[in-house]
């Protein structure tokens, strides 16, 4: 595969309504690692860790440090957020969901379906349409019990069309919130 294989293919429709979406939460949830990382870059029990491959070990410190000025739902809300961070980044999309559902962020079902088209003519195309329609051929995404099941595709088709995107912004933000609110008391940086 040539360096130049998206750029010279004409954009897939799902890519031009979810690439977006997906960058953005992407790109949400590595502002909250960075964060982490530099709160702990700045607190001397803690700077030998700042750089450490496993984000768990920099938000347990964190955590340990910032004890008293954090509610169990910080703690939960940071340990999750780092989790989805993972999946989303690694387009684990079915385990997103399921992390979103843990932080109480309902997603409902985007309405994607896996069909099988072994024979690609115009007829088979529209009859497996009208199936899927139906209820009677191809299989729900949301169905499905991982990104292998319902393949990375679909998923991405079922988080984008679901706002599971957007909600996963949505759960970065808070977590950011909380790591400027310790930076705040630890007097550490400006808010970023």
């Amino acid at each position: 595969m040539n360096a130049d294989f998206w750029s010279e293919r004409p954009p897939s429709i799902a890519m031009m309504m979810f690439l977006d979406a997906f960058k953005n939460a992407a790109a949400e949830g590595a502002a909250v690692e960075l964060k982490m990382r530099l709160l702990a870059g700045k607190i001397p029990a803690l700077q030998k860790d700042a750089h450490c491959i496993v984000l768990a070990d920099i938000e347990a410190g964190l955590i340990e440090h910032f004890g008293a000025a954090l509610s169990h739902e910080d703690k939960e809300t940071l340990r999750l957020c780092r989790q989805l961070r993972n999946k989303v980044l690694h387009s684990d999309f079915r385990a997103a969901r399921d992390k979103l559902s843990e932080l109480g962020t309902a997603s409902s079902p985007g309405g994607v379906a896996k069909i099988d088209l072994p024979v690609v003519t115009v007829a088979e195309v529209a009859k497996k349409i009208e199936g899927a329609k139906a209820g009677t051929d191809g299989i729900r995404v949301a169905d499905t019990l991982s990104t292998d099941a319902g393949s990375v595709f679909g998923w991405f088709l079922e988080a984008g069309q679901s706002g599971d995107f957007a909600k996963a912004s949505s759960a970065f933000k808070s977590a950011a919130e909380i790591a400027d609110r310790l930076a705040d008391i630890e007097g550490t940086w400006p808010k970023i």
